[in-house]
């Protein structure tokens, strides 16, 4: 079974080429480890873009979820359903805080619902603001004109394939009547010829030609 390449296979190797090189004194030793060193510096900042990528796709969709959840709901039916979330945080803190002695585990999760309680006292404040971005909470009219908008693409997408599908039917059906029926210029041309002498052989048998 071949081994799957991965990028920590790829810098521990190259770190382990770099080690080798450090050891030959050599030009030609001394130019391979600056290209190797170059080639490690540009996959940790290849390393380095991925993971801010990833984390502003991260923080840009947790965004998008609240601005949907405001959008549907409103700021008093997010906040409130928010509030009842940090209710329920603050009792598991309380119980555990409650303990007659706290394991590592306990400040382990007890931190980790700080956190959690923190991260949705942010989004309370920051709910007013959002919904203000995204035009105010969605009225039952313009509810209604989205769902017609949505059946009006799936409609229109389901013709679309229908209307492909019959197509693709119809040309299959007109390709095999020519495969069956086609007869090429020269064959027309060949079989007038060969009426005609045929025509001709007749004539001279009458004699109507000389």
């Amino acid at each position: 079974m071949s081994k799957v390449v991965t990028a920590s296979i790829i810098k521990a190797e190259l770190k382990n080429l770099i080690l080798d090189l450090k050891q030959d004194k050599t030009d030609l030793g001394k130019k391979e480890m600056e290209k190797l060193l170059k080639a490690e510096e540009n996959i940790l900042e290849i390393e380095k873009k991925i993971k801010e990528t990833k984390d502003q796709y991260k923080k840009e969709t947790s965004e998008l979820e609240i601005k949907l959840e405001l959008k549907r709901l409103g700021v008093e039916i997010y906040t409130e359903e928010k509030r009842e979330l940090i209710q329920q945080i603050e009792k598991q803190i309380e119980t555990l805080n409650g303990l007659n002695t706290i394991s590592k585990d306990d400040k382990k999760k007890i931190n980790a619902l700080e956190k959690d309680k923190s991260t949705l006292e942010t989004q309370i404040n920051m709910a007013k603001t959002m919904l203000q971005e995204i035009g105010g909470q969605i009225t039952e009219e313009e509810a209604k004109n989205l769902i017609l908008k949505k059946l009006y693409v799936l409609i229109n997408q389901e013709l679309e394939r229908y209307l492909n599908a019959e197509k693709r039917s119809l040309i299959a059906g007109i390709e095999k009547l020519w495969d069956k029926y086609f007869i090429s210029s020269h064959d027309l041309e060949k079989e007038r010829n060969k009426t005609l002498q045929e025509l001709n052989g007749y004539l001279k048998g009458l004699g109507y030609l000389g």
